[in-house]
C-alpha cells in the first residue's frame, strides 16, 4: 500500500496506460498528473478527456490509441485522483473536491498549459465538471460529449453499498485509510466494480486495485461524492449554449436510465444515445466512444 504523504507528487507505475506521455505540473498548489499525446498541438483538434469519481487517466486507455491519430489529446487526473496530489492545506483553502472546485481547478490547469480544447469528453462525474466549466465560461468547446453522465442522485442500493465507507467522518484521512485497507484486503472493491454492470479484464481490475489501495485517492473520491451538488448545476443549466451529446448505457445500475431521461429534459438541445453496456462504458466498449468522437462534424 502507498502510505506516502498526500502532498508528495506520485508517479504512475511503468505499466500504466500511456505512461510514456505523462507530465507533472504544479498549479495553484496542486501537483497535477496529465498525459498529452497524439497529434502536435495546432496540427489537429484538441481533445480533453475527463474521468469520473474514482477514475483516472486509465479510464480512457481503450480510447486513446485510436484517437491519437486524429487529435491532440489532453488526458488529466482530477484533483486527488490517480496521481494528482492535493496537499491538505490546499484542500482546506481551495475546496477542490466540490463541483465548482473541480471546475475551477481544471480551468486553472488549462490556462497554465495554454490549452483550448475543441472537443471535451467526460465520463460519469466528469460530465457535470465539463458542464460547469462551460456555464462558467472557462471552457468553450464545439461540443461536450458525456458517457454515463452522473447527472442524477445515486440509487439507494448504491448508497447502501458504500455504507462501510461513508459516515460522519467520511472526509477524514483516517476514514480514507480504513477504506483503502478495505479495498485492498476485502472483496468490497470487486463488488462495487461488478455493480457497474461492466465486466472488466484482470488488467483493468488491477488498475482500480492499485488506485484504491492509496488513501489519498480514496479520500478524494469519497469527499467528492459527499460534496457533489447537482441542484446548483441544474439551476444554471438553462443558459447553456454548447451542444451536448450523451451516451447512456442500458445496463448502467449507477445511473438509472429513467431518472437520467427526466434530468436531461432541463438541458437545452441535448442529444441522448443509448448503448448496450454498463457504467464503465469507455473501458468496456471503447469503440462506442471512438465512433462518436470520429464524427466529422468537428
Amino acid at each position: 500500500m502507498d502510505t506516502s504523504p498526500d502532498h508528495v507528487p506520485k508517479t504512475p507505475p511503468n505499466d500504466w496506460p500511456d505512461v510514456s506521455w505523462s507530465e507533472s505540473h504544479f498549479v495553484t498548489g496542486i501537483f497535477w498528473h496529465i498525459q498529452r499525446l497524439g497529434m502536435p498541438r495546432g496540427e489537429a483538434p484538441t481533445l480533453l478527456l475527463v474521468h469520473g469519481t474514482g477514475g483516472s487517466t486509465h479510464s480512457w486507455a481503450g480510447v486513446t490509441p485510436v484517437l491519437a491519430a486524429r487529435f491532440h489529446i489532453l488526458n488529466v487526473d482530477l484533483p486527488g485522483h490517480g496521481f494528482t496530489a492535493v496537499p491538505a492545506d490546499v484542500e482546506r483553502v481551495r475546496n477542490p473536491f466540490t463541483l465548482p472546485g473541480m471546475a475551477r481547478e481544471l480551468a486553472a490547469l488549462l490556462t497554465h498549459l495554454d490549452e483550448h480544447p475543441d472537443l471535451v469528453v467526460g465520463h460519469s462525474a466528469g460530465v457535470p465538471v465539463l458542464l460547469r466549466m462551460a456555464l462558467d465560461g472557462t471552457l468553450v468547446p464545439q461540443r461536450i460529449i458525456g458517457c454515463c453522465p452522473a447527472l442524477v442522485p445515486p440509487p439507494d442500493w448504491y448508497v447502501a453499498l458504500l455504507a462501510p465507507l461513508v459516515g460522519l467522518l467520511v472526509e477524514s484521512q483516517a476514514v480514507a485509510g480504513s477504506a483503502a485497507r478495505l479495498a485492498a484486503t476485502t472483496p468490497i472493491l470487486k463488488r462495487m466494480l461488478e455493480s457497474t454492470g461492466s465486466p472488466l479484464t484482470p488488467a483493468q481490475l488491477s488498475r482500480y486495485m492499485h488506485l484504491c489501495s492509496r488513501p489519498a485517492h480514496v479520500h478524494a473520491a469519497i469527499t467528492m461524492m459527499s460534496r457533489w451538488d447537482l441542484p446548483s448545476l441544474f439551476r444554471d443549466i438553462g443558459v447553456l449554449r454548447v451542444p451536448v451529446q450523451l451516451i447512456a448505457a442500458r445496463n448502467d445500475r449507477w445511473i438509472p436510465l429513467t431518472s437520467l431521461r427526466r434530468a436531461l429534459e432541463r438541458i437545452p438541445g441535448v442529444e441522448l444515445v443509448v448503448e448496450e453496456g454498463g457504467h464503465l462504458l469507455p473501458e468496456e466498449r471503447p469503440e462506442v466512444v471512438i465512433r462518436l468522437l470520429q464524427d466529422r462534424r468537428l
